[in-house]
């Protein structure tokens, strides 16, 4: 693209913003929430809106208005596109693959033609067009905006916290073992070198932690690094005992922390955050169930910093330093397809339920906000026995079809004494043709009317 087209589609993309004919999407979420799988699968709905006959709660799509939709070259030369194209490739292969996991930020633009249905867009122009951004990065980035709030020693004391509990208390033995050997000899003179291989031990922590399904990671760049694989950068750790930090080592560290935040946190909130105007929190209630009560404790604990770092009223720290625009919140729990539609009510009522106290501040500042289960991909079917059982129907990891029963979704936070019955949901592969497309989902109509329906009037 030249820099002539470079500045006409820039130029554009400001007359369209001064018109309400822009959106930018930031789709965040923890790790393994589903992020990849769901903007393909938003993807898929939009660029064959007019192919599927599933899409009833699209109103824009329902009421026969929308001309096409088309991907379209961002002029973000910054930002490597979303790999649509190879996610497609993954699930109609054989075997069916699920897409890789998000590991770089990444942005994808489409543009949608449309016939406007009322005001003076209505009487004077036989089309509109709008233009969305959807933009992708790692969950592991997304808790380090709460560290921009905290001090060196605060973030160490909520660390302490956590290393006290299992099981991260068994998996910090390793790098805690290093680091009181290295303690011991602490020295101004090897305070680098010794810092940097208690660094390490640290980040191979993170990783187990990853490993076993645990979610507070911090700082995300330690778990994965990005452009700044190998760089003194991230080379800290928070210190793990109640005894002071040693001499030789204390200036340093807190020197490294918030270099941390202003020279890596900060910039990359500032490049992106600033932009968005709608924003997806997307939430793996299943995988949580899933790992027990310290799992979900530890999920619910890693919503509320995101919430408390999310709040968007004119003193929170998002304002005060990014100045965002979000107008609209919607709360995603993904991979619904797991259990049978009855209960789909329930996953909505557990997040609803997880993010009570941080949507309290959405709604103090009037921000629309809603609430989902959703699917990006489906790939069960969902069936209903002649006896009245109902089950679920899907390929297995092993590649056979496999038919299983309703799996028992609580209605309500888990108590103790529903944590020892335990949670078993199915792990379903994809299994699909390019011939299959657009791909089935679970109520991504509905997801898609809330969040770009009413700028499609």
């Amino acid at each position: 693209m030249s820099r002539i087209k470079q500045f006409k589609s820039q130029t554009r993309d400001l007359i369209h913003r001064g018109f309400d004919r822009h959106i930018k999407l930031a789709v965040t979420g923890l790790s393994g929430a589903g992020k990849t799988a769901l903007i393909t699968g938003v993807l898929e709905q939009l660029l064959y809106a007019n192919e599927s006959q599933n899409l009833p709660y699209f109103n824009v799509r329902q009421h026969q208005r929308l001309i096409g939709c088309r991907l379209h070259t961002s002029p973000n030369w910054d930002t490597p596109r979303f790999d649509y194209e190879k996610a497609i490739e993954r699930l109609t292969g054989t075997p069916g693959q699920w897409p890789e996991s998000t590991r770089d930020v990444s942005e994808i633009r489409l543009e949608l033609k449309y016939h406007p249905e009322r005001g003076l867009a209505g009487k004077v122009l036989d089309e509109r067009r709008l233009t969305v951004d959807i933009i992708d990065y790692p969950g592991e980035w997304l808790l380090d905006l709460p560290l921009l709030s905290l001090t060196y020693e605060q973030w160490s004391k909520k660390q302490r916290t956590l290393f006290s509990t299992e099981p991260r208390k068994e998996l910090a033995e390793a790098w805690l073992h290093q680091l009181n050997d290295l303690t011991a000899v602490a020295t101004d003179d090897n305070a680098e070198k010794q810092i940097k291989v208690v660094a390490k031990a640290y980040r191979q922590y993170l990783a187990d932690c990853k490993e076993q399904g645990l979610k507070l990671l911090q700082p995300g760049r330690l778990v994965l690094p990005g452009e700044l694989a190998g760089t003194p950068s991230l080379d800290f750790f928070p210190w793990p005992l109640e005894q002071p930090v040693p001499d030789a080592w204390q200036s340093l560290l807190e020197r490294k922390f918030e270099y941390y935040k202003e020279q890596v946190v900060k910039p990359f909130y500032q490049n992106y955050f600033r932009h968005f105007n709608r924003q997806l929190i997307l939430v793996d209630v299943l995988s949580a169930l899933e790992g027990g009560e310290s799992y979900f404790d530890e999920l619910k604990l890693a919503l509320n910093e995101i919430m408390q770092s999310f709040n968007y009223g004119q003193n929170s720290l998002l304002r005060r330093l990014f100045s965002p625009q979000i107008d609209k919140v919607s709360f995603v729990v993904t991979k619904a397809d797991s259990v049978v539609p009855s209960d789909h009510a329930k996953l909505t009522g557990l997040i609803n339920a997880l993010t009570l106290e941080g949507r309290q501040q959405l709604q103090f500042e009037r921000i629309p906000f809603d609430l989902f289960s959703v699917a990006g991909v489906a790939t069960s079917q969902w069936k209903q026995l002649k006896n009245g059982t109902n089950v679920l129907e899907g390929i297995d990891q092993s590649g056979e079809l496999v038919r299983v029963g309703a799996p028992h979704v609580p209605g309500r936070l888990p108590t103790r004494e529903d944590w020892q019955q335990g949670y078993v949901y199915p792990h379903f592969q994809p299994n699909f043709t390019l011939a299959d497309s657009p791909l089935p989902h679970i109520r991504l109509d509905k997801l898609l009317n809330s969040v770009i329906g009413d700028k499609l009037r």
